[in-house]
């Protein structure tokens, strides 16, 4: 399975996308604001560790944040 869930991450709440089998395209789409870049950035966060993460990383008002990216036989 791969999947990312994402809590608390700059204007996310909270965010769970997992592609359906066969159709590995994910659209992200939304108005100015909803967290299109702020999911990207998590998938990023994720994977090429502290360097990439900001000074300011999770969502105004929330103490902590969550990223699980799963791609199958990786889980980060």
């Amino acid at each position: 399975m791969i999947e990312l869930r994402a809590s608390n991450v700059k204007r996310l709440r909270a965010v769970q996308i997992t592609p359906t089998p066969g159709e590995p395209l994910v659209v992200l789409s939304g108005a100015n604001g909803a967290g299109k870049s702020s999911c990207i950035d998590s998938i990023c966060y994720a994977l090429a560790g502290e360097r990439l993460v900001p000074d300011q990383p999770i969502r105004r008002g929330e103490k902590t944040a969550e990223v699980r990216v799963d791609l199958g036989p990786y889980v980060v």
